[in-house]
């Protein structure tokens, strides 16, 4: 963190510059503290992986908790785990945020009731040559990993705004860096939840309100095996994480006011060449790397 008297040179950044703008922490003042745990926390996606993850940790935090997921019988386990952490409630909401009936149902539980932590986690992937894809599958990943997730957001942030606590973190990914030939439904969606999460979060500066998108390499979860990625995420080595390590590094990220979390420094590095190297070289890059074999 940079310290109070830091003022932004007025020359371009260089390049040491942009690698720091991608953790991309609010420059110029003190380190923000935790959400206090009176403010309710609500993760989507938490019947496994990154979301059960964070539900784990909110939950040894102290937070009161929404829990939401299609799996309402993984949700309901995890509940009788957390409640003897915590004096307080934890809720099970089952919701397919796929359908618009699922999504209302969580947007209703998110509006007019004061300050959130939305966790935005929920999300899955598609792999394969776009137009040989299930339309019905990609537009569900569409409307589960960008529309849903706005939708809730947008729910979550005036109860945020009015009170100046809360806040959201969104589950977005290294794959929002650039386009992933075969996975392309997948890293735009993504691009969308990095680029919406900067403008929400740049409008809300001085607010009190935190915005944050955490943007995870490959990490041991269920999602490389909806995706059909996971023999490719084991030959990446240093790039795959535990949602453990993930989970821990966005909430310290999340804690200090961060704007954009990269965790791991080559998935870190990785964001950032993007950055210098053409876009054309970089489609062609990954494009044999995410053909299926």
């Amino acid at each position: 963190m940079r310290p109070a008297s830091y003022q932004s040179p007025p020359s371009p950044p260089t390049r040491s510059e942009a690698l720091s703008e991608v953790s991309n922490r609010v420059s110029g003042g003190a380190p923000m503290h935790p959400v206090p745990i009176s403010v309710p926390a609500l993760v989507t996606g938490a019947s496994s992986g990154l979301g059960e993850g964070f539900a784990r940790r909110l939950a040894g935090r102290g937070h009161e908790l929404v829990l939401v997921a299609r799996r309402t019988d993984r949700l309901e386990r995890l509940a009788e785990e957390l409640r003897p952490l915590s004096d307080k409630p934890v809720e099970v909401l089952g919701a397919d945020l796929e359908t618009s009936a699922g999504r209302n149902r969580v947007i209703a539980r998110l509006t007019g009731t004061g300050p959130w932590l939305l966790v935005n986690n929920a999300g899955f992937g598609t792999r394969g040559h776009f137009a040989e894809q299930d339309p019905k599958r990609e537009a569900g990943e569409v409307l589960v990993n960008a529309l849903a997730l706005q939708q809730l957001m947008r729910a979550a942030l005036p109860g945020c705004v009015e009170t100046r606590e809360g806040g959201v973190l969104n589950v977005a990914s290294t794959a929002a860096f650039q386009p992933i030939p075969h996975m392309a439904t997948y890293a735009a969606t993504k691009a969308f939840v990095l680029h919406l999460t900067e403008a929400v979060a740049t409008e809300l500066r001085g607010t009190g309100v935190r915005v944050m998108a955490l943007c995870p390499g490959p990490t041991r979860t269920e999602f490389g095996d909806v995706a059909g990625v996971e023999g490719d995420f084991e030959r990446m080595g240093p790039l795959f994480m535990s949602a453990g390590s993930v989970v821990s590094t966005a909430l310290k990220a999340f804690d200090r006011g961060d704007v954009i979390c990269v965790p791991g420094m080559v998935n870190l590095a990785g964001a950032t060449s993007v950055r210098v190297v053409p876009r054309f070289a970089v489609r062609r890059i990954l494009e044999p790397v995410f053909r299926k074999r």
